[in-house]
Formats: C-alpha cells, sequence, structure tokens
C-alpha cells in the first residue's frame, strides 16, 4: 500500500473518518443499494459516531494526503471498514482488514464476524469469510433498509 500511513486514529479524526464513510458509502454501494437506502443509511450520522471507538484504541486509518480509509473493530467483530471511493482496489482495503484480523487475533478471540454490505460480500470472500446468513440495516425508525450478510472468518 504505497504512499499510505496506517495508524490508530485520534479524536481529531474524527470528521475527517465521518467524510471518508460518507465518501465510500456514496460512491461504492448505489450500484446495490438506491437513493433511498443511501440516504437513511447516512441519515443522522456525525464525527460524534466514532468517538468511542478512537478513544477506546478500536478504530484505524489508511491516509495520505487525506484519509482514505478506516476500519473499527468491537470484540471479535470488524465492525466497519470504508473506503474512499478513489481509493478501491488500491489495497487500502486489505491492509486494513488485516490489521482489524490481527489485533482481534491477538485478543485471544478464535473466529472473526462481520456483517457486510451485499457490495463488499465478495472482498470478504476473498479473505476467507464465510456466509452465516442475512439480515437488513436501518437507522431509527425508518422503514427503509438495506440488506446485509452475516460471515465469520476462523482465524
Amino acid at each position: 500500500m504505497n504512499g499510505y500511513l496506517i495508524r490508530a486514529a485520534t479524536l481529531d479524526d474524527a470528521e475527517n473518518i465521518f467524510r471518508a464513510h460518507k465518501d465510500s458509502v456514496e460512491n461504492l454501494c448505489t450500484a446495490d443499494y438506491n437513493a433511498e437506502q443511501i440516504t437513511m443509511w447516512l441519515d443522522g450520522r456525525s464525527a460524534e459516531a466514532y468517538r468511542e471507538a478512537i478513544v477506546a484504541g478500536n478504530l484505524w486509518l489508511a491516509q495520505d494526503e487525506i484519509i482514505q480509509g478506516f476500519v473499527e473493530i468491537d470484540g471479535h467483530e470488524v465492525s466497519k471498514l470504508f473506503i474512499c471511493g478513489s481509493s478501491a482496489g488500491k489495497g487500502v482495503g486489505k491492509e486494513l482488514l488485516r490489521l482489524a484480523l490481527t489485533k482481534i487475533r491477538n485478543a485471544g478471540y478464535a473466529k472473526a464476524y462481520l456483517e457486510a454490505t451485499v457490495t463488499a460480500e465478495k472482498f470478504y470472500e476473498h479473505f476467507g469469510f464465510r456466509k452465516v446468513g442475512e439480515g437488513n440495516f436501518s437507522r431509527g425508525n425508518s422503514p427503509v433498509s438495506i440488506e446485509i450478510i452475516k460471515m465469520e472468518l476462523d482465524l
């Protein structure tokens, strides 16, 4: 991953992490989810959403001039992995996922879990994740939802 620094996020990064998250959803997921679903997904999100994970030391980012992607873990779960549209296919996601899996393994977990978007399912399969279920994601009381794929990896 030439030209990128992977590092732990700081509270000063929260706004730029939010921008990277928004960029990822708006630029990489529109082939699989409609405009109404994208709007629901991002509705109500802000930089505040990342603060707890940052303070806990569970969020890392890939950065060159700007944040190109980030990964967050919660116990044995890869709870977030988002890459800016311009960085897709350049190894950013691979490096961040490897870091997350190493952290999960080093914490003593035998399995990693995640809930993938339809967009990201093939990416995770490439790393050995297998589908263990399906579900839907919705924010608040929205009647709009997106399909998700529940996946696991033996570590």
